[in-house]
């Protein structure tokens, strides 16, 4: 009989585990829905874990077997810097090394892919030393940046990247150079590493999401792995990228995955954490990164770095314990504010050619904006709405050592409450056409939403620094996202040179804009 669907995928003949069922029957009734995102309870705790108890009417006999503890390892590339990136691997192993543990599943991204062989055969030996501290078996999942060749092209026929990582961890995992997908048992539970890149740079957010899926060669080995695992205490599924984003492609996977006893499927890849909700009994997370590259805000919204442990028993997940390596306790945070700080991070994103839209020079000791008629310095904002279903708090704090702000403010109409030159509150969806987590596009016909003029007399060659802070109370608290943007003043040149005029400036920002977008698909993540 079709389980009682609870998600946006479809209901398919299920197989019956009569203690699961009457377990996810009890908890469906209690006030506490964990991970999900319950209308009528809120998911947060006030700790560093979240636990679910057997309810009463299942407790776990004295006999029982003892819960399996999973460490979980974020992602270490799409680093600004890899050896740090490995630093913090460092510490994880050693947090983790700490910990009760039976085993350690590590989400993917461990090497660069774009680098040649011979570096990525390095940084495979280097990181691999690091987690081969553990105290108990480690296990991965492939990720991009340990897959993809240098050369972006979505589909790529380029496979000798995959083919070398395949070798790689081969070694370790002989099913692996087979092809990169594999299980294993351990103390009566099944794991299943799955493959997140039957297309190299696929994408399951960003690009062409259709190709982001589990084809057909993967899933025949999934229906008969499980099938050959029914009996498993717990199953656990681990995948670099959270492909349920592209939710009909991930469809007939879940549909499979309910037929089994099945606690979780996790993912990294987003590098924050994040509860995604349980849809049919099944737990869906994503853990953080473990040293890759961070959101630039509050420590809720992804600025952090953790490891994660994950305990299961018979009865399905038990707790999920978040390790932030700053000391700090730490507590996952559901997806509809992760999604509201993804769309802010997207929209941060559009400042990259700021310092081109907002050229500053120094004539006759003034600060302008064009050398040729010695138009007053004025600093533009104009690539801000609020691109969620939250009222945005936007604050822009400045810094320039000879320079101030003349006069800033907010047009009229604009904001929904003006709280100083520097700070307003803008109304849900306001300036905004187009928000998802992956793109959004601001109305700027109105014109900017900030205006400052700029006096003093700073010299040439002076940043001028501006931080763009946006605030929201969302359903796990107060998040914020920002972004550091600068311009630098230049001198206007004498007789000898030209002055750029703004049209050629702003002429010049496009062309960037151009490159950067172009180059920027090999790098959003």
């Amino acid at each position: 009989m079709p389980r009682k669907n609870k998600s946006l995928f479809v209901a398919e003949p299920t197989v019956c585990y009569p203690l699961r069922a009457a377990a996810v029957i009890l908890l469906a009734l209690c006030p506490l829905v964990l991970f999900g995102q319950n209308a009528t309870a809120d998911p947060e705790e006030n700790s560093s874990s979240i636990i679910r108890n057997a309810p009463a009417a299942i407790a776990t006999p004295a006999t029982a077997l003892p819960p399996i503890r999973i460490g979980l390892i974020g992602d270490q590339t799409f680093a600004v810097d890899i050896q740090a990136a490995y630093g913090v691997l460092q510490q994880g192993v050693n947090a983790l090394s700490s910990q009760p543990l039976d085993v350690v599943l590590h989400v993917g991204d461990l090497v660069e892919s774009s680098e040649t062989p011979a570096q990525v055969t390095a940084l495979f030996n280097q990181a691999t030393g690091i987690l081969d501290q553990l105290p108990v078996p480690w296990y991965l999942t492939a990720g991009d940046h340990d897959v993809n060749p240098p050369v972006f092209q979505q589909d790529s026929p380029d496979h000798s990247r995959e083919q070398l990582f395949q070798q790689l961890y081969g070694q370790r995992v002989p099913a692996f150079a087979v092809h990169p997908w594999y299980s294993f048992d351990m103390q009566g539970f099944h794991f299943i590493s799955l493959y997140s890149f039957g297309a190299l740079f696929s994408d399951s957010r960003f690009g062409n999401i259709f190709l982001s899926q589990v084809y057909d060669d993967q899933f025949a080995f999934l229906q008969a792995d499980l099938a050959a695992h029914a009996s498993a205490r717990g199953i656990i599924v681990w995948v670099h990228q959270p492909l349920w984003y592209h939710a009909s492609g991930w469809q007939r996977v879940h549909n499979l995955l309910k037929k089994y006893p099945v606690a979780a499927v996790i993912s990294g890849h987003l590098h924050y954490n994040q509860t995604a909700g349980v849809f049919d009994g099944i737990h869906y997370l994503s853990v953080g990164a473990t040293g890759g590259l961070k959101k630039n805000g509050s420590r809720r919204a992804g600025d952090v770095d953790h490891v994660s442990v994950l305990t299961v028993s018979d009865q399905g997940v038990e707790s999920l314990n978040l390790i932030a390596l700053d000391g700090q306790p730490l507590t996952p945070t559901p997806r509809v504010d992760m999604d509201r700080v993804q769309a802010l991070d997207v929209q941060l994103g559009n400042f990259f050619d700021f310092s081109q839209v907002n050229p500053v020079f120094t004539k006759n000791n003034q600060l302008v904006s064009d050398c040729t008629s010695g138009a007053p310095a004025t600093i533009q904002i104009a690539e801000i709405g609020d691109p969620i279903d939250r009222p945005l708090d936007v604050q822009i704090n400045f810094s320039g050592q000879g320079a101030s702000l003349s006069n800033p403010g907010f047009p009229p109409g604009q904001c929904q409450q003006v709280i100083s030159g520097t700070e307003c509150v803008l109304a849900r969806t306001a300036r905004t056409f187009i928000s998802n987590y992956s793109s959004v596009d601001i109305d700027t016909f109105d014109g900017p939403l900030w205006t400052s003029g700029l006096s003093g007399n700073a010299s040439p060659g002076t940043p001028l620094n501006f931080n763009i802070k946006t605030t929201f109370n969302g359903k796990s608290g107060t998040l914020f996202l920002q972004t550091n943007v600068s311009t630098t003043v230049q001198a206007c040149p004498g007789a000898a040179g030209v002055a750029p005029s703004a049209a050629q400036v702003v002429s010049g920002a496009k062309q960037s804009v151009k490159s950067l977008l172009i180059k920027g698909t090999t790098t959003r993540h």
